[in-house]
């Protein structure tokens, strides 16, 4: 099975409750990074679902050659 990486631009109340859970319950889906409004909280959502990459900006997210989709 290939690995479908994922990327979040502005993890907010949806996708904390709708994307998220739902990408992470799928066989082959990784979360890899993330990049909210600010750093802060880019790394609370990282910290509470996993992520394990932060990003500063949107730009800095979307150029990583290790996200599939975002």
């Amino acid at each position: 099975m290939e690995t479908i990486r994922v990327g979040f631009v502005g993890l907010g109340g949806i996708c904390r409750t709708r994307h998220v859970p739902g990408l992470a319950a799928i066989p082959g889906v990784e979360l890899v990074a993330v990049a909210n409004r600010t750093r802060a909280s880019s790394e609370a959502a990282a910290r509470e679902f996993g992520i394990p990459v932060v990003c500063d900006s949107w730009e800095e997210l979307v150029a990583r050659e290790d996200i599939d989709a975002v």
